[in-house]
């Protein structure tokens, strides 16, 4: 199946499309990734995830609208790659305030306008209304009070370090939502 019907499939909201995807570039990706850039499988899993993600994100954004003859293999390729120099730079720390980022979602709805408990409706639609692994990490966070390594536990995630950046990555996503 060509490249630019998957990303229409995805459009459409076929998660098979996202599965295909997955499948079809996970094992080349971690092993490229492992054996050109010298990380860990457990770190390769997690930047895949991190690729797969963005390249979704992007699809229903319109950010991507065609693929070229480079395709979706070289995109995910690409994403990864900055991922892990990224990562690498900032010695796997995270620049934003976790204190700060708990509060964030409720902040964005106007305060004047809605109680906490409309609130937290409000973000719970949104979130209800999420594909995963945003929809799972945000729930388990937010509405079951777990730690993110609590979450990256039940999510197979490498550390908590990885959910904190998934969930930042959610948040920004909601934002613009809101």
């Amino acid at each position: 199946m060509g490249e630019n019907s998957l990303i229409l499939r995805l459009r459409t909201g076929d998660k098979g499309a996202l599965e295909e995807i997955y499948r079809r570039y996970r094992p080349s990706f971690i092993k490229w990734i492992t054996y050109s850039h010298k990380c860990s499988h457990e770190q390769a899993i997690d930047i895949f995830q991190y690729a797969i993600l963005s390249f979704y994100e992007n699809v229903l954004e319109d950010v991507i609208e065609e693929m070229n003859d480079a395709g979706i293999k070289t995109y995910l390729y690409s994403v990864g790659k900055n991922k892990l120099l990224s990562d690498s730079r900032k010695d796997a720390k995270l620049s934003f305030n976790e204190e700060y980022e708990e509060h964030l979602l409720l902040e964005e709805i106007d305060e004047h306008s809605l109680d906490t408990e409309s609130r937290l409706e409000k973000v719970k639609g949104i979130i209800e209304n999420l594909q995963n692994p945003c929809a799972d990490i945000l729930r388990l966070f937010y509405f079951n009070n777990l730690s993110n390594d609590e979450i990256a536990e039940i999510l197979g995630y490498k550390n908590g370090n990885t959910v904190k950046n998934l969930k930042y990555k959610c948040i920004q996503r909601i934002k613009r939502l809101l």
